[in-house]
């Protein structure tokens, strides 16, 4: 029964981590005008790390900081200035990959621009 509900290293995990929701600000807009003060927007991180949950053995190192993760999300928004929220979740998922050994990552970016919508969103995955 144990065998059965523990993965091997050959099967597919589904163990995520999860920023659900993290507000960052950035300068975005097509329009110059609307680029001129920095805007709220909401992105939800979802990322596999390099191996099962059970083999961090309770260990920070073995794992991936979620906290940084949160902290580069709002330094690549907040640092640059998009006219397309397309190229601001491209941004944010390739610095992620660049700066952290994830597996695969889900990026959500909410942008609350139209009136009578609750919000935009653009959806990503990327895998190494």
């Amino acid at each position: 029964m144990d065998k059965m509900m523990t993965p091997t290293k050959t099967e597919s995990s589904e163990e995520w981590i999860e920023i659900a929701d993290l507000e960052v600000k950035s300068k975005i807009g097509v329009p110059d005008k609307e680029r001129l003060e920095f805007q709220r927007l909401l992105v939800s991180v979802r990322f596999q790390i390099g191996r099962g949950f059970e083999e961090l053995q309770d260990q920070f190192a073995a794992t991936i900081d979620y906290g940084a993760v949160a902290v580069e999300t709002q330094r690549i928004a907040q640092n640059g200035e998009f006219h397309l929220v397309e190229t601001l979740a491209s941004e944010i998922a390739n610095g992620l990959l660049k700066s952290f050994p994830i597996r695969t990552l889900e990026l959500e970016l909410k942008k609350f621009i139209l009136p009578n919508a609750k919000y935009v969103s653009v959806k990503m995955t990327r895998r190494r």
